[in-house]
């Protein structure tokens, strides 16, 4: 095999708050509009491609990826599979580096991502939710994977959502028992690695399972973190052993309350255990490699950067954020009352920066849409007043928040007020779960379209 001249790729940063207009048509202007230019600069910092054009490049012979090198003339095929929310942005990239050198490649991104690339196929799913394209992305996956040989390379592309963009059901279960198990999940409040610990033990590709497939091939996994403190497990979900047990994943389904609601298959295939049932817990080392290309500390870096250039001192409270979204706002915003009545335990003007992921446990029919960030920014401000000098602005990197078409919100203490001129019940709407339309009501939706990125939700507070 020959390698191909690779190019210095274009840095391309694209516009990524749209609707910046309409965020700075009201409330508190100035802070606002410094909340924008941190988030754009934040969200800049983590883009897949270019991230992925600096750990992957072609020496003469010999294929780098971070520490890994390949020595091209040994490898026969090249295969590049993925899937998730920032799997398009990789695949770009590394159909630019390596182009015909690929064999055969497949990703799978959320619905509304595709582009088309020359030697990669590329297939939509659904998010949070799995839809009969993530059964069939499935399908093709493992395909893949297992026609792989001693002599291939296998480079696997991976990020946040791959578990449901990409699904193969263990034997006995089927895709409808999948998709139901799956929505209940994300309605329960439980954490994203609980959700994954019952996902694996239910999938075919999920906790390794994958990587036992590509062997003895070769396989380099590029990831893009989007789990709290950069976990290899988490982020290589395919290719990388799994340490939660079948017991784990039972456990969560009581904690939640959710077993009695789940599939009778789901329900049946947990009620009794067997080591066959179980992931694996160890892969031949000398088979796989990985690569974290972007980390969740990247995003909190760039923002309290960002901040600091426009003259805030910049404090990050926690990168490890969880809990219930609207009652985590509510907190943040108690804190920056604090900051700005007292100046304790900071001196305003300050940036107050924090990240990591909030759920949204729902326990009936929800009357509309939203998302974490959404409700994290509407619980934010139910306490400011307009005499309160403190913006809050939450995002999830993806660009998609929940089930919804926009990124997140921001608020501040003028927002309940223009709420009530409309004729809104604001704390009602929150509660009933239907912040994407209180907030585009009150223009404090933030919308950006797919980022191409993902890594953890961040919220930028700030005390003017």
């Amino acid at each position: 095999m020959t390698a191909l001249k690779n190019e210095d790729a274009p840095i391309f940063v694209p516009e990524i708050i749209k609707n910046r207009e309409e965020l700075l048509s009201h409330g508190l202007v100035e802070g606002r509009k410094a909340c924008l230019d941190i988030m754009d600069h934040a969200l800049a910092a983590v883009d897949p491609y270019i991230a992925t054009h600096a750990a992957v490049s072609l020496d003469g012979d010999h294929l780098v990826m971070g520490e890994l090198t390949v020595f091209l003339p040994d490898i026969e095929n090249i295969y590049v599979i993925g899937a998730g929310k920032a799997t398009m942005r990789q695949a770009i990239a590394m159909n630019e580096i390596l182009g015909k050198l690929i064999t055969d490649g497949l990703v799978v991104v959320k619905h509304g991502q595709k582009q088309d690339l020359d030697h990669i196929r590329v297939i939509e799913a659904a998010h949070p939710v799995p839809d009969e394209h993530s059964f069939t992305a499935g399908r093709e996956i493992m395909a893949m994977a297992k026609k792989a040989g001693a002599r291939d390379l296998v480079i696997c592309l991976m990020s946040g959502g791959v578990s449901t963009t990409c699904c193969a059901p263990i034997k006995g279960i089927t895709n409808e028992d999948k998709i139901e198990i799956n929505r209940l999940l994300v309605h329960s409040g439980a954490q994203v690695t609980e959700i994954m610990s019952v996902r694996r033990h239910l999938s075919q590709i999920k906790g390794g399972r994958l990587g036992l497939m590509i062997q003895p091939a070769t396989c380099m996994t590029l990831t893009v973190s989007d789990a709290i403190g950069d976990p290899l497990e988490w982020n290589a979900d395919w290719t990388h052993p799994d340490s939660s047990s079948f017991q784990d994943a039972v456990g969560v389904l009581h904690r939640y309350g959710i077993w009695d609601q789940a599939p009778e298959r789901i329900k049946k295939y947990f009620t009794d255990f067997s080591e066959e049932k179980e992931t694996p817990k160890s892969l031949d080392s000398h088979h796989f490699s990985y690569c974290m290309t972007v980390k969740t500390a990247d995003i909190w870096k760039a923002a309290r950067e960002k901040a600091e250039a426009l003259g805030f001192s910049a404090h990050v409270l926690t990168t490890e954020l969880k809990g219930e979204s609207r009652e985590v706002g509510r907190v943040i915003a108690a804190i920056a009352r604090e900051i700005s009545r007292s100046g304790m335990p900071f001196t305003p003007p300050c940036a107050l920066i924090v990240s990591g992921e909030t759920g949204v446990r729902i326990n009936a029919s929800p009357k509309g849409a939203g998302g974490a960030n959404q409700e994290l920014g509407c619980g934010a401000c139910l306490d400011l007043t307009q005499e309160d000098t403190v913006v809050v602005c939450a995002l999830d990197t993806d660009g998609t928040d929940g089930p919804t078409p926009y990124a997140g919100s921001m608020t501040d203490g003028f927002s309940l007020a223009r709420a009530k001129e409309m004729g809104l019940d604001f704390h009602k709407e929150l509660m009933e779960h239907n912040s994407t339309e209180l907030l585009k009501q009150i223009g404090d939706i933030v919308y950006t379209g797919h980022t191409g990125s993902n890594v953890n939700d961040i919220v930028v507070c700030l005390v003017l």
